[in-house]
């Protein structure tokens, strides 16, 4: 085998890789857990999650909102900072509509004050569900 079937070969072969790599990081998601699943072990790890949103409330300091997110194992708040609600908002979707319905979320996961939390990771890791 010469150098330039060589180089011929390489170059096919990292071609295809790399679309392979696209192809297939568009349909990679995050391990889905229930609630209970999340432990302090799993900080700052991409989860996601299904539930229900039970409560939703307004940082009194800021744009940030704060989902209270319950499954059929328990419950757990879901922080959604203003940028993530801005760019939620530009579908004409607002957060307030989230109040009972059933979602699926990507975040990660973080501690805040003793108590385990996700931080949404943006306006499209939302996902209603019903």
């Amino acid at each position: 085998m010469n150098d330039e079937t060589i180089y011929k070969v390489a170059l096919t072969t990292s071609i295809l890789g790399i679309v392979g790599i696209i192809i297939i990081s568009g349909q990679l998601y995050p391990q889905e857990y229930h609630i209970t699943d999340i432990n302090r072990g799993m900080l700052d790890k991409q989860v996601s999650i299904h539930g229900v949103v039970e409560e939703i409330k307004k940082s009194k300091t800021s744009d940030t909102y704060f989902l209270e997110l319950a499954d059929e194992t328990g419950k757990i708040d879901v922080v959604v900072f203003h940028q993530t609600v801005e760019d939620y908002e530009k579908y004409n979707l607002k957060i307030s509509e989230l109040i009972k319905r059933r979602i699926r979320i990507m975040g990660t996961v973080t501690e805040h004050d003793g108590h385990l939390e996700i931080i949404l990771t943006d306006s499209k890791s939302v996902k209603l569900i019903a």
